[in-house]
């Protein structure tokens, strides 16, 4: 055998386990930034004209802090841009944020995605870091819970942590129930802004129990309060109980009745 079929045969040895190892992880380059994708079975790959198009069974995808998963996802590659659509239990999680949905379709460049069908996103907070702390810290939520908002679809941009859901929208805190028509999620002023039509229901113990067609309302993630703006030329009504002056205030311990 010839040195040279002894070098043709281990180049091809070579390219065999480079591509075996690929189908399970590998990286795509986008400009400066890196995806990787990792997958238990690739199990199909074409390139049509320019666009690369790649299957992939139980997949995930990391792109910066985000992670994108889902027992099937299709991926169209072209001139380093990456679409991937999401399907059988897709979800997506950052640092702050889970989301789930019927289906999931991202995109690497610019750095978003869209989610469709039984929407749900999960805000949990994070501490930031003070002297002799750690970052990444679960802050002290609302009464320590998260905050839940579901809707029918949400476009997320998770480069600068921005969510706007519609149709249907649904925020739920530990006491606090708030219906909207659109809701804006800002990761970075830990706040959900609703519009259109909002109503509320408190089951705590703050003094507004209930709040009907305003006009926005602001809900923050990591205190317990909101912010609620009337309709253009209305009010905000609010009936408070109060204590009745014929009401005899219990004498405390040690005083004479």
């Amino acid at each position: 055998m010839s040195a040279r079929s002894v070098m043709r045969r281990a180049g091809i040895a070579v390219f065999i386990v480079l591509l075996v190892g690929a189908s399970a992880s590998w990286l795509a380059a986008a400009g400066t930034k890196k995806l990787r994708v990792e997958s238990s079975h690739v199990i199909s790959t074409k390139k049509t004209d320019n666009v690369r198009e790649t299957v992939l069974a139980e997949a995930k995808i990391l792109h910066e802090d985000a992670v994108f998963t889902a027992k099937t996802i299709v991926m169209q590659s072209e001139d380093n841009v990456h679409e991937f659509t999401c399907t059988g239990n897709p979800v997506f999680t950052d640092t702050e944020t889970k989301i789930t949905a019927r289906k999931v379709v991202g995109l690497s460049t610019p750095r978003r995605a869209e989610f469709s069908g039984d929407v749900k996103m999960v805000s949990t907070p994070k501490k930031k870091a003070k002297d002799g702390e750690k970052p990444g810290e679960v802050r002290d939520t609302v009464k320590g819970e998260p905050t839940t908002l579901t809707s029918d679809t949400l476009s997320y941009d998770y480069a600068n942590k921005l969510g706007a859901a519609k149709g249907n929208v649904v925020v739920v805190q530990k006491h606090r129930t708030v219906w909207a028509d659109e809701g804006y999620y800002d990761q970075n002023l830990e706040k959900i802004l609703l519009k259109g039509n909002v109503r509320l229901k408190n089951t705590g113990e703050e003094e507004l129990k209930e709040l009907k067609d305003a006009d926005t309302v602001t809900v923050s993630l990591e205190d317990d309060w909101i912010d609620i703006q009337a309709k253009p030329g209305g009010v905000v009504i609010m009936d408070l109980d109060v204590k009745d002056d014929d009401e005899k205030t219990p004498a405390k311990s040690g005083e004479k009745k």
